[in-house]
């Protein structure tokens, strides 16, 4: 009977000695695993940007003004005084027409003039004596101001025969010589005022609000990779409705007349409000999916799955607006092989 006691006795030590092992193991087992499962992976820390995103687009130098010089009248070029391609000041005479007839026809009426004045004044002081009515001294008064608005239209007329520029900058070829009959509407040459230009171009209707009137933008031309200032003065009425772009007009300065109209431009204006702020993150950080993008945040020494919203991104930067705040911290590297409540061990502060 005491034999058995022992027995059992010896055999309870051992149970509860092998189960004091067991746990021991299993709880090295379990500090093992969770050794190996912290994901060693990069990082870098979200922080606030002053956004200074720009769009590049195509346009084009034109003058401040432009005209075709035209005659008024059908004559005779009786000589041309200007230079080809130079500058020319306003009110210089650039053609003269031939006026021989428009002379003579001036001083015929000039003797018409005299006379009707001499009769005007001798039925004026007849009809203080009553020696004539009333209605021929009308007769001679009005033939004398009849006589002086046509000779006020030939003058007129002679005007116009000093065809003149009517604003100062650069002429461009004559199309008509010494001796060429001109018609009223015949184009004679190009004049152009270049000391001030216009770079035209067109942006979508998404940038409206960064163009507008006052706005400085910036351009470069094949001349020279050196940008450029120029402020917005002016845009169509309306957006195109087949390209849904605007059309867009800014000034610039052309001192020296280095730029010239018709030259292509490159445009570059901001797309973002001034003083705008933004976070930056490295693209690589984006986990796409069907409903956005997501990324990793690191939280108490693990991986948060947290969504975030991208305004815009490029190859190497994308630009959050909303999910991610300044001072966050961002997992860059092992994205694939994360899961939401992982242990991370954050490896490289980038």
């Amino acid at each position: 009977m005491q034999t058995n006691i022992f027995q059992l006795l010896i055999a309870g030590l051992l149970t509860i000695g092998l189960s004091a092992c067991s746990s021991q193991a299993a709880e090295k087992k379990n500090s093992a695993s969770t050794t190996v499962q912290a994901l060693p992976v990069d990082i870098v820390v979200a922080k606030e940007v002053s956004l200074q995103q720009s769009e590049t687009v195509a346009g084009s130098l034109v003058p401040n003004r432009t005209v075709d010089i035209m005659s008024e009248l059908p004559k005779k070029i009786s000589s041309v005084l200007f230079r080809d391609g130079s500058y020319v000041s306003q009110g210089q005479v650039l053609y003269k027409l031939d006026d021989a007839d428009i002379r003579a026809r001036i001083r015929q009426l000039q003797a018409d003039l005299n006379l009707a004045r001499i009769n005007e004044t001798r039925f004026g002081e007849l009809l203080k004596t009553e020696t004539v009515r009333q209605e021929e001294y009308d007769v001679a008064s009005t033939k004398l101001q009849s006589l002086k608005a046509a000779q006020d239209i030939l003058h007129t007329e002679l005007s116009k025969t000093f065809i003149r520029a009517p604003f100062s900058g650069l002429i461009g070829i004559t199309k008509a010589y010494t001796g060429t009959l001109v018609a009223p509407g015949m184009p004679l040459v190009t004049l152009q005022e270049q000391g001030t230009l216009k770079v035209q171009f067109t942006v979508p209707e998404k940038y409206l609000s960064q163009v507008t009137i006052g706005t400085k933008i910036q351009f470069s031309t094949e001349l020279t990779s050196e940008k450029m200032e120029a402020i917005v003065v002016s845009s169509e009425a309306a957006v195109d409705m087949l390209s849904r772009n605007i059309t867009v007009q800014a000034s610039t300065a052309n001192p020296g007349n280095k730029l010239k109209a018709g030259m292509s431009a490159r445009v570059y204006f901001n797309t973002r409000a001034e003083n705008e702020k933004g976070i930056m993150i490295p693209t690589e950080a984006l986990i796409p999916g069907g409903s956005g993008y997501t990324v990793f945040l690191v939280k108490n020494g693990k991986a948060k799955i947290t969504a975030v919203t991208v305004s815009n991104r490029n190859e190497k930067e994308a630009l959050v607006s909303s999910g991610i705040n300044n001072g966050d911290t961002v997992m860059i590297s092992n994205i694939l092989r994360a899961a939401d409540g992982m242990p991370v061990m954050m490896a490289v502060s980038k």
